[in-house]
């Protein structure tokens, strides 16, 4: 279909696009568009059998729609609804999560509790990677266009913090003095600290002590850089780690290792679990893919025991680390892929009145799903950035006595489609 297609949107599907129906009755997902809009449409191209279109003029705005509150494709992009007011946004991931489950698990929850909305809804990002285009013998820094290899030279981006939009502007002023890079990553802390990833494109990196001066100079709060070569790390200079806080406790993160991109919703999402998981004082709690200790270590004050598994080592270097920190001392950190890690405790016969998993947007394997349940818990407390994947998941649990009690979903990525959630599946009497 070459012509334009006017299309009146039905609702909003997770990933963002308006579903509606063309003039042949066929279905069609829109990009650009809100639920009731009546709009025309240019087809892009059909996958598994299914239209996909852009907005090109909206003929019947929602009263939801909005100015973007950011100036163009250099400030704006990442923001994938910029032109949704944010009272609305928060209403359609909500609706998104709970349909989803609906039409994915066949299950709604018991307690649906209303979406937590962000503190701050601008400038929230503390992560994030830039990629490195080199036109006319100079390097470039920005994010690619949707679907392309085309660079935006990102300025003042709308969702990123104030110290990574200041450091990637002095980046961009020594580039000179780097070697031939393809990806820089860019870390902030609530603390006020900056750490950069330096990704380069030969077998080898030139020296890049010159640099680390030159951009300490400009932007002070930037504590090290580390260099890769290949993938391989070659080069740290400065300190490699960044300081976080949760629950009155001080976590360390190396380099590269994951946090929340969004740290005042991850607060509020911790303090989630807490209330989930509620582990009685003798309970045994099991974290799975527990990162730097997250969600172990504040979980440690309340339970008897948590052992956390990550297949990151380093990252559970880490953990092992913050738990000295803090002098917690009832915790086990595992290194190993979770259907590994997992069986050496269900050889030691070991039950879990808790398990928390906060698996990656793919959701937990099967034999991970199959494991958890040999610790017999009475509640599993599942943190998802998946909708699709969180109902597969759940479902699966559904099928082995396990409800889906209370539900809380948390923007933790405000003005996009993203959608983060807690889930509670209790074990039925």
């Amino acid at each position: 279909m070459t012509e334009p297609q006017d299309v009146r949107i039905e609702k909003l599907v997770y990933g963002g696009e308006g579903l509606g129906r063309l003039s042949t009755g066929q279905a069609v997902f829109v990009s650009g568009a809100l639920p009731g809009e009546f709009v025309r449409a240019r087809i892009t191209g059909k996958r598994k059998g299914v239209f996909h279109a852009v907005t090109e003029e909206v003929l019947e705005p929602s009263p939801n729609r909005v100015a973007p509150p950011c100036g163009g494709e250099k400030q704006c992009t990442g923001a994938t609804w910029p032109f949704i007011a944010y009272p609305a946004q928060l209403h359609l991931k909500e609706t998104i999560l709970l349909d989803t489950l609906h039409r994915t698990g066949g299950m709604a929850p018991k307690r649906p509790l209303p979406i937590l909305p962000s503190p701050k809804t601008d400038h929230y990002r503390l992560r994030t990677q830039f990629n490195v285009r080199s036109e006319k013998g100079i390097q470039r820094l920005g994010f690619f266009r949707q679907g392309s290899y085309s660079l935006v030279e990102v300025e003042d981006a709308f969702l990123i913090h104030p110290l990574i939009n200041r450091t990637l502007a002095a980046v961009r002023k020594l580039i000179d003095l780097l070697p031939p890079l393809l990806e820089v990553h860019i870390n902030a802390s609530p603390a006020g600290e900056v750490h950069l990833l330096l990704f380069g494109a030969e077998d080898t990196l030139t020296p890049l002590e010159q640099f680390f001066t030159a951009l300490q100079r400009a932007v002070p709060e930037v504590i090290g850089i580390t260099g890769f070569a290949k993938k391989k790390k070659v080069v740290s200079l400065g300190r490699n780690t960044m300081t976080l806080d949760v629950e009155g406790l001080t976590l360390h993160a190396t380099e590269g290792n994951f946090f929340q991109v969004n740290w005042d919703q991850n607060r509020n999402m911790v303090r989630t679990v807490l209330d989930f998981a509620d582990p009685a004082t003798g309970d045994t709690v099991l974290d799975l893919y527990c990162g730097i200790g997250n969600f172990s270590l504040p979980l440690a004050k309340q339970a008897k025991q948590v052992i956390g598994i990550e297949s990151g080592f380093s990252a559970i270097e880490d953990a092992k680390k913050n738990a000295q920190l803090n002098n917690i001392t009832n915790v086990e950190f595992i290194a190993d892929d979770l259907q590994k890690g997992l069986k050496p405790l269900l050889e030691r016969k070991l039950k879990a009145g808790v398990v928390v998993l906060d698996p990656p947007r793919a959701g937990a394997t099967l034999k991970t799903l199959e494991r958890i349940l040999a610790f017999v818990p009475r509640k599993i407390v599942y943190v998802s950035c998946n909708p699709s994947t969180l109902a597969r998941d759940l479902k699966f649990f559904h099928l082995f006595g396990f409800r889906l009690d209370r539900l809380q979903p948390v923007d933790m990525f405000p003005w996009t489609w993203h959608i983060e959630c807690v889930a509670e599946m209790v074990r039925e009497e």
